[in-house]
C-alpha cells in the first residue's frame, strides 16, 4: 500500500472518529421538555369619552378673536395602569401658528359634552399656538388624575 492512501485512510478514519464524537458531545448538552401549563395574555388599554362620536371644537367663519370654549371628560377602563398623554397624529395645516389652542386638565360636576357648566380647571396643559402642538406620543402633554405623576388607573377621569 502507499503512502498516500494510508494517510487518506487515515484521515478518513479520523474524520469518520471526529463526526461520531461530536454527535455524542451534541446528545450529551441537548435535551427539551415541555411545560404546557404557560401562558401570557394582554392586558388592555381602554379609553373613552362623552362626545358621542362629535368634534370638539367646529368654529365657521372665524375671524381674529373668535373664541370658541368646549369640555369633554375623558375616562380609563383598561386593566393596566398606563400613561395617557394628548396629541394629534398628524401636522396642523397653515392656520395652526394663527390660532391658539388652551388646553386645562379639571373637573366638572355633571361632564355633558360639549358645555363647561361648573367646570373646576385645576390644570393647565398646554396654552400656545396650534402649529406647536404634539404630533407623537413621545412629546404628548400629559395629565395624571389623583396622585400627580403617576399612571392612569381603572375608573380614573378627567376633564
Amino acid at each position: 500500500m502507499s503512502k498516500t492512501t494510508k494517510v487518506l485512510r487515515t484521515l478518513v478514519v479520523v474524520g469518520v472518529v471526529g463526526g461520531l464524537a461530536a454527535l455524542g458531545v451534541f446528545a450529551a448538552f441537548s435535551s427539551q421538555t415541555d411545560n404546557p401549563g404557560n401562558n401570557v395574555t394582554a392586558g388592555t388599554v381602554t379609553l373613552a369619552d362623552n362626545d358621542g362620536g362629535t368634534a370638539l371644537y367646529d368654529i365657521a367663519a372665524a375671524k381674529p378673536g373668535s373664541t370658541q370654549t368646549s369640555c369633554i371628560r375623558v375616562n380609563y377602563t383598561g386593566s393596566l395602569d398606563a400613561d395617557v398623554k394628548l396629541f394629534t397624529p398628524s401636522t396642523i395645516g397653515d392656520l395652526g401658528p394663527h390660532v391658539t389652542l388652551k388646553v386645562e386638565a379639571g373637573t366638572q360636576a355633571a361632564p355633558v359634552f360639549p358645555t363647561c357648566a361648573l367646570f373646576n380647571a385645576e390644570t393647565t396643559l398646554y396654552d400656545d399656538p396650534l402649529s406647536t402642538f404634539p404630533t407623537s406620543y413621545a412629546g404628548g402633554v400629559s395629565d395624571y388624575p389623583g396622585i400627580a405623576g403617576t399612571e392612569w388607573s381603572t375608573g380614573d377621569a378627567v376633564v
